[in-house]
């Protein structure tokens, strides 16, 4: 029966790659780079793919979030930074709830408002204030995600449990995420991934 750490890995690993299988319709990838009325003619077209990304990345969300917490109470660690990483992941877990709303939202209604506009019908102020909503929680979770990921980083690199270079690239990208998110405002989700997928695949690989 594999250990706690094993199955923890697995779900960093295996979360993100599940994920990807949402991203199935090419046609689709051109929708967040593209205008609005564009953006929304894309959402109409391809209705179930644009589900499909959004309950991909919410798969990849809940199964890094579990790996996390199951990685925080199965490292053989000093208790101060076992604490910091059980505090850590649950900040994280916190931020990917934030996600799924988002995720929830978006997928409900964009495809309604692609065809409010389709049929010429008016979506103001309405359009605004989900925009701004969902903005709002966006922003909340990329943050609040960005610096789980240096507090997790950090304590992996004074606790032990992974190599310390794959501990310190963490903690590097999540203050790289967090400085791109504060000047630009805006972020690429997908980026938020990579730390805790090296991770779940430096401890397969029995990197610690």
């Amino acid at each position: 029966m594999p250990d706690g750490v094993t199955v923890a890995a697995a779900l960093l690993v295996g979360g993100p790659l599940l994920g990807l299988l949402g991203f199935y319709d090419f046609g689709l990838y051109r929708v967040w780079t593209v205008p609005r009325e564009e953006h929304l003619a894309l959402v109409r077209s391809h209705r179930r793919g644009w589900t499909a990304v959004n309950v991909g990345f919410t798969v990849a969300t809940v199964l890094t979030a579990a790996g996390l917490l199951v990685l925080a109470g199965s490292l053989a660690i000093d208790d101060t930074p076992r604490a910091a990483l059980v505090a850590a992941a649950v900040g994280y877990a916190f931020g990917g709830v934030l996600w799924c709303a988002v995720l929830a939202i978006r997928s409900r209604t964009t495809p309604v408002l692609a065809e409010l506009v389709a049929s010429g019908a008016p979506t103001e102020p309405a359009e605004s204030l989900l925009g701004a909503a969902i903005g709002g929680l966006f922003v909340s979770f990329s943050l609040v995600t960005s610096l789980a990921l240096v507090a997790i980083g950090v304590a992996l690199a004074l606790g032990g449990g992974v190599a310390a270079p794959v501990a310190w690239i963490t903690a590097l990208i999540g203050v790289l995420t967090t400085i791109w998110l504060l000047a630009s405002g805006d972020l690429i989700p997908a980026v938020l991934y990579l730390p805790t997928l090296a991770l779940g695949v430096a401890l397969l690989l029995g990197w610690r």
